[in-house]
């Protein structure tokens, strides 16, 4: 169930417009729980780095934790939409989004597909 998942978020990253190349940096993958962190070069040779740890639960997969961290090739943060649970004054505790001025602002619960939504609306794709 988790390697299916987990395969899910690699051809999720072959077909993104938003991705010209990635590095499985680590990936595990059990009967009750899994882990998967990933580097990505974006067209405009920003990086977005991303973990996530995903649990089983009555037969459906969870993502417990995540983070996602997109920064200049430079290392200058761009944006960091995660859980982790360090931002009790935000409204949408415990997620939230680092921006780039070092504001962080609420953000609802995100997953892969919503962050490269958000990389194609800020950089130029070629989308065939």
């Amino acid at each position: 169930m988790l390697e299916e998942y987990l395969d899910g978020i690699l051809q999720e990253l072959l077909v993104s417009p938003a991705v010209s190349s990635f590095k499985v940096l680590r990936q595990e993958a059990g009967d009750e729980s899994g882990f998967i962190r990933i580097k990505c070069i974006l067209p405009n040779g920003d990086i977005l780095e991303f973990a996530l740890y995903l649990i089983v639960h009555k037969n459906k997969i969870h993502i417990e934790t995540y983070s996602f961290h997109r920064q200049t090739s430079d290392g200058e943060l761009v944006k960091r939409w995660d859980n982790v649970a360090h931002h009790k004054e935000i409204k949408t505790f415990p997620h939230h989004i680092h921006l780039s001025d070092g504001k962080v602002v609420d953000s609802g619960p995100m997953t892969l597909g919503k962050v490269l939504m958000d990389i194609e609306k800020t950089i130029s794709v070629d989308v065939e």
